[in-house]
């Protein structure tokens, strides 16, 4: 993994995530990505896009693979010219910075034009609006965890591709009278899926998916990329009430679920979020939609498709009651690992200890998570060690 510590306002912080990572970013942008979209290509599912975007994956029939990453990257700044004006400025100007920065560097290309890599980098950032990730997300607190408070499991479930051996952990630190983050991201990502702030926001994520047709929820490319409303929850939100007064004011573009915990609560509520609406589930109302059983003083969502054809007897709620009444960051190991989710990473956030526990997968060079030939999940997150965060000096910079 690499870990930035980003200082200063948001076209500050941008321009050090250039400059420090330009090389990261020129090959995770040029070449491993290139080889991911040929990869994906032939996963992408066409029937739930508008027609704009049908018709610039409709090239790749005609002309065959070898042309998926320039049509990826056509669609990708499709969606950015038909969002951009509902992103933040504050995110524009950190992303106009890691163009400047990765000019600046020592390894930037002979010309290097930072408006053309600027342009690239927001495009990027547009691609989990295209691609969306299968994941798991839940909470523990009050009689779940021995009354130690919350417990918040994020486990992201991604498949192969670049992104586990180019982990960044980023800490924005932009100074007196703002709010301070962590996010667990790739180069030149700006939006966030996976994080935790200062005032104790805590951010889970995963695709809102069903197994009707089409399976993922209706939406629209003309609001705020779901990424950058996570981001905005980390950066802006004092708490789990302003987090989710936040959510219900954005336009909203494509269905997820949000699981947010925060410190002066010490509770997570999982919102259903999509396009139309966003209503937000609690420890008590959750098996309402996930088709699984209360446990108390635990909000969960499992990897699957809702509600989950896991049914009662689910490898989640098993392993979460299994662990019932000691659940913690180290129990929440076991449990993802029984869950067998998380290849890409996994990260818990300790609402008392305030302690962030992360891992990450490793991929060799065919982008499978094991040792060429061998067990190709043995490299998957849930089977890796983790990495212990004291936030506190996180925010400190110590």
């Amino acid at each position: 993994m690499y870990r930035l510590d980003l200082v200063g306002d948001a076209k500050t912080r941008g321009y050090a995530h250039g400059y420090l990572m330009a090389k990261e970013i020129a090959v995770f942008t040029g070449p491993q990505m290139d080889k991911f979209y040929m990869d994906e290509v032939l996963n992408i599912d066409l029937s739930g896009l508008p027609d704009g975007l049908q018709k610039i994956f409709r090239i790749i029939q005609v002309k065959g693979a070898i042309v998926a990453p320039a049509v990826f990257k056509a669609a990708m700044k499709w969606v950015w010219e038909n969002e951009k004006t509902y992103v933040p400025q504050n995110l524009v100007d950190e992303m106009d910075g890691m163009g400047e920065g990765f000019c600046a560097s020592p390894v930037a290309p002979s010309g290097c034009n930072s408006t053309e890599w600027a342009d690239e980098i927001k495009s990027l950032n547009m691609l989990p609006e295209l691609i969306r990730m299968a994941c798991t997300a839940f909470g523990a607190w009050g009689k779940a965890t021995g009354d130690k408070g919350l417990t918040q499991v994020r486990a992201l479930d991604f498949g192969g591709g670049p992104f586990a051996n180019y982990t960044v952990i980023q800490t924005h630190r932009p100074g007196p009278g703002a709010q301070s983050f962590v996010s667990v991201a790739f180069p030149g990502f700006t939006g966030v899926i996976t994080g935790v702030s200062e005032k104790g926001v805590g951010i889970s994520e995963k695709v809102w998916m069903t197994y009707d047709k089409p399976s993922t929820q209706p939406g629209e490319y003309n609001g705020e990329a779901d990424v950058f409303v996570l981001r905005d929850l980390l950066e802006k939100a004092a708490n789990k009430a302003d987090a989710e007064a936040y959510i219900q004011s954005v336009r909203r573009t494509w269905g997820m679920w949000v699981g947010i915990g925060d410190y002066e609560t010490q509770t997570l509520d999982l919102v259903a979020y999509r396009q139309a609406d966003a209503t937000v589930y609690t420890d008590v109302t959750c098996n309402e939609m996930t088709g699984q059983p209360f446990i108390e003083h635990v909000a969960y969502v499992d990897k699957h498709p809702q509600p989950t054809h896991d049914g009662v007897n689910g490898s989640l709620p098993t392993s979460i009651q299994d662990h019932y009444g000691r659940i913690s960051s180290e129990t929440a190991k076991v449990i993802t690992q029984f869950h067998e989710t998380g290849d890409l990473h996994i990260a818990s956030y300790d609402f008392t200890a305030k302690t962030m526990y992360v891992s990450i997968g490793r991929i060799n060079k065919n982008g499978e998570y094991g040792p060429e030939g061998g067990d190709t999940s043995s490299w998957k997150a849930y089977n890796r060690p983790y990495l212990k965060f004291q936030l506190e000096d996180l925010w400190t910079g110590k």
